[in-house]
């Protein structure tokens, strides 16, 4: 009993360490507002013969599509892209500096975009005492590692699924405008012609003929 409660208390401690070890992991993710015509830059200093992963996915505006350049501190492009919904690059750090991830719009005059970008520097750190030595792991180890590579996939499909719902709920509200200004315009058209018909009903009746008034004028 008293050696399974210590297996337990294990277990809940690791669980903690690689909650905690994931934000010390040097990463960018976030989702921004692309304007129409416009472009926006963002800058990552990243060290010599670092490597580097850098995803993006448009997840809503027009035609799901941006420009994406990857520059390296000297100005010389690395990665470029011209009209595409989603790609990843990963690359190595031939020189330190910052390091400078365009996203372009000027070629669209009227919408603007939802995009999410994932900026990885570095690679993960080892877990404590379970990919430091190279003998045969344990069970228990075993276990850690898979439950780290299961926390990993579990946080692959939120953003996945984050990204979908953020798709769906942009389709939704372009369709709920949609629709309510076609009912407006089917609104104003039905009063529009209920108003014509009035009209032409009361000169049907207002009309007089002419040897009516004749003989009011007598």
């Amino acid at each position: 009993m008293k050696r399974k409660c210590c297996t337990d208390i294990f277990l809940f401690s690791f669980l903690l360490y690689l909650l905690a070890s994931m934000s010390f992991v040097q990463a960018v993710e976030f989702t921004f507002d692309l304007a129409d015509g416009a472009e926006d830059c963002f800058y990552e200093e990243i060290k010599h013969n670092t490597s580097a992963y850098l995803e993006f996915q448009v997840s809503a505006g027009g035609q799901l599509d941006v420009d994406v350049t990857l520059k390296n501190p000297k100005g010389d492009i690395i990665y470029e892209q011209q009209k595409v919904t989603f790609d990843s690059h990963q690359f190595v750090a031939d020189i330190a500096g910052v390091y400078q991830a365009c996203f372009s719009n000027k070629f669209s005059t009227f919408s603007h975009k939802f995009v999410y970008v994932d900026f990885q520097v570095g690679e993960e750190p080892a877990l404590p005492g379970v990919d430091e030595h190279a003998t045969v792991l344990t069970q228990m180890e075993t276990s850690s590692q898979s439950i780290h590579k299961s926390l990993n996939d579990i946080l692959d499909a939120q953003t996945h699924h984050r990204l979908r719902e953020a798709q769906g709920r942009k389709r939704a509200e372009e369709l709920n405008e949609r629709v309510m200004w076609w009912s407006c315009a089917e609104t104003a058209a039905v009063l529009t012609i209920g108003i014509i018909q009035i009209l032409v009903l009361r000169n049907f009746f207002t009309d007089r003929k002419p040897n009516q008034q004749r003989y009011s004028r007598l």
